[in-house]
This record gives structure tokens, C-alpha cells and sequence, in this order.
């Protein structure tokens, strides 16, 4: 009997398994890939933020603290316009986006604010700004982060499955 010349069943099942399980660490690995870069710019953003706060302290003295007629800012603002749904936190206590905010106001008094375009890491985005009263008081620029670390010199506050909180911390004076 003279063999037919292709390929047998057997030999093309092999070949669809070994593209199948070579196309999975492909796609993982793109994903991942994907996820670092995300947390890159998010992490240039954060530091950017951050960066701003210590320009006004370097130009007024001390770190944006009071709209121009000496009201205390207290709470948390986002930092930035364009979120998802309006809102730079979700959560329970969300954080809706006000670009007329009176930190948004005193920040760009050293410079334009710049404009990212904003993902969500489970529920959050970023950055936003937490005022911490007390003796003496700190300022806390936040940002989501998909990986479970932050990135080198931002302090790690909590994970989430999907997401992970890391601030920048300023001392008030």
C-alpha cells in the first residue's frame, strides 16, 4: 500500500495545540505589557501633580492651603479635568472632577495644568488630592495603579483586586 502524501489528524491536532498554547503566553504577556504601561504614565502624572505642589511652595512660601481670601482648603479634590464619569474617585466616598476648584485655581497659578486622559483601575482613577488637618497637616496626592506596587518613592495607602491606592505626601506648613 502507497502512502498518500499530507498529514494525518493526529499531526494537525499537535500543531493547533502548540499555536493554541503559544498564542496564550503571547496574549498574557502582551496584556502585562500593556498593564506596566498604563502604570507609567499614570506614575509620570502622579509626579507631575506632585512636582506642581512643590512649585507653588517654592514660588509662595508654603503648599496650597488657602483660596485668596485665606478659607482653608480641607478634603479631597481631583486633580485635573476629564475623568470617566466625571469623577476622579469611586468607592464609597466618590470625588466628582470641578475645574474651577479652589485647588485647581491656586495650582495654576504656577503654570498650565496639564490634561492626561484618564483609566480606571477598579473603580478608581486619579489622581486626587487629600487635605489632612492636624499639627501639623499633610497634603496626600493619590493615583490608582493597576500592579500590586507602586512605583519607586510613592508610599502604597491600600490594594484592591484590580487596583492599588499610593499617595505622595507633603507636610503642611
Amino acid at each position: 500500500m502507497q502512502k498518500s502524501p499530507g498529514f494525518t489528524i493526529v499531526e494537525i491536532i499537535i500543531v493547533c495545540v502548540v499555536v493554541a498554547i503559544l498564542a496564550s503566553i503571547g496574549i498574557v504577556s502582551w496584556s502585562a505589557t500593556l498593564r506596566n504601561s498604563r502604570d507609567d504614565v499614570r506614575a509620570s502624572e502622579h509626579k507631575d501633580w506632585a512636582k506642581r505642589f512643590e512649585t507653588f511652595r517654592s514660588k509662595n512660601t508654603v503648599y496650597p492651603n488657602a483660596n485668596d481670601s485665606g478659607v482653608a482648603i480641607t478634603g479631597e479634590h481631583c486633580l485635573g479635568t476629564g475623568f470617566p464619569s466625571g469623577r476622579c474617585k469611586g468607592g464609597g466616598s466618590p470625588i466628582t472632577e470641578n475645574a474651577t476648584s479652589t485647588i485647581m485655581q491656586q495650582l495654576a497659578k504656577v503654570g498650565t495644568l496639564p490634561i492626561y486622559k484618564h483609566t480606571a483601575a477598579r473603580g478608581y482613577v486619579g489622581p486626587w488630592v487629600q487635605f489632612i488637618t492636624g499639627t501639623p497637616g499633610a497634603i496626600r496626592v493619590y493615583h490608582s495603579y493597576e500592579n500590586t506596587d507602586c512605583p519607586t518613592g510613592i508610599t502604597k495607602d491600600t490594594s484592591y483586586a484590580g487596583a492599588t491606592i499610593c499617595y505622595i505626601e507633603f507636610t503642611k506648613n
